[in-house]
């Protein structure tokens, strides 16, 4: 089992997009039993830095302000981070969904679509006409 580090700075290549593998992570890591865990720490996070907020001196303005600039940072985090991994999780399924076969319409069915939408086009007539 590897041992946890600790990011304290930016990572070379990490504004680039995943690789598919890491898309796959997410996906499963959004879909597994643990994925609640996660975010009720993370929540846990938020909160604390809210009563840190919470328990600031009114009277020191600049305190305030910068403790309700962390709380809410926090909270932005947290919400981006569960939006940033559901769109990775949609684009592995994106990339490995089959898509749908759709079948081709028959003359008959063309000719009803264009009359239900005239910009749809008609079939091509099989007779050379007269």
């Amino acid at each position: 089992m590897m041992e946890p580090t600790m990011r304290t700075e930016r990572s070379f290549g990490v504004t680039a997009e995943l690789k598919p593998a890491q898309r796959r992570n997410l996906h499963n890591l959004a879909n597994s039993e643990i994925y609640p865990d996660l975010l009720d720490v993370l929540e846990m996070v938020c909160i604390e830095t809210e009563t840190q907020l919470i328990n600031t001196d009114p009277a020191d303005e600049a305190a305030v302000l910068a403790n309700h600039r962390m709380a809410k940072a926090a909270w932005q985090i947290f919400t981006h981070m569960q939006e940033k991994i559901y769109s990775e999780s949609q684009f592995f399924l994106a990339s490995v969904a089959k898509p749908t076969p759709v079948p081709a319409l028959t003359p008959e069915e063309m000719r009803i679509e264009n009359l239900l939408d005239p910009t749809k086009p008609l079939p091509e007539e099989d007779y050379v006409g007269i």
